[in-house]
């Protein structure tokens, strides 16, 4: 490319930058955005935050919400810093279990390398996870999200571990069953070796007078024998 175009573009360039204006940019679609939930929207539960939080000199972003009406301009940070920045997805997911039932704001600020920041507000959200939903009106786009909380499809599930308390009483059970048959094995087996043995005591008892009867009447034989 010769150096006389070069400098042109050079120089073009130098001068489209300068007469663009910064927030032109900055403010440019898709850099500090929210899609998800809607102005006038009925929440409750776990909700998903969708949206966009990206620019060439993207730092962070952050996720806050506050009162509605909100004259002191107090926002509470619904969860920690981003630093990575999302296009069309999940920015976050926001727990309002813990809120009380009312009318909220839902804020997001993205962070420039510049020290300036972009940032999205979505209002008239209507927190109710205790009181009926009533229906909105029909200048406010509203939609009831789903009855069960939302649980992020990139959440694995949570697998259930047993417990060491559990294998450890499992192990006591298992050796006590097993005692109690071991014993009542030996008990019935002692039983069983008592009753044998009185009963060869007896009949060997039984044998050996007879034994001892028979040998007498044989010597009583021998000497009427002798004394003929």
């Amino acid at each position: 490319m010769p150096t006389r175009l070069r400098s042109i573009i050079y120089i073009s360039t130098i001068l489209v930058a300068i007469m663009t204006p910064s927030s032109a940019l900055a403010q440019a679609p898709g850099y500090a955005d929210i899609t998800r939930p809607q102005q006038g929207e009925a929440i409750f539960g776990l909700v998903t935050i969708e949206g966009s939080a990206a620019h060439p000199s993207f730092v962070y972003y952050e996720l806050s919400f506050a009162y509605q009406p909100n004259p002191s301009d107090t926002w509470f940070p619904i969860m920690q810093p981003i630093q990575t920045p999302v296009t069309d997805g999940r920015l976050g997911i926001w727990d309002t279990t813990g809120i009380t039932d009312g009318n909220y704001q839902l804020r997001l600020i993205v962070w420039l390398e510049t020290g300036k920041s972009l940032e999205a507000i979505v209002s008239d959200l209507r927190i109710r996870n205790t009181t009926p939903t009533e229906t909105p009106a029909a200048t406010k786009p509203a939609a009831l999200l789903s009855p069960s909380p939302v649980i992020p499809t990139d959440t694995p599930l949570p697998t259930q571990i047993p417990s060491s308390s559990n294998i450890g009483s499992s192990r006591v059970m298992r050796a006590f069953l097993i005692g109690g048959v071991v014993c009542l094995v030996s008990l019935l087996s002692l039983g069983g070796f008592i009753i044998v043995r009185r009963y060869l005591q007896i009949h060997w008892s039984t044998l050996r007078m007879r034994h001892i009867h028979r040998r007498s009447e044989q010597r009583r034989g021998r000497k009427r024998r002798g004394q003929r």
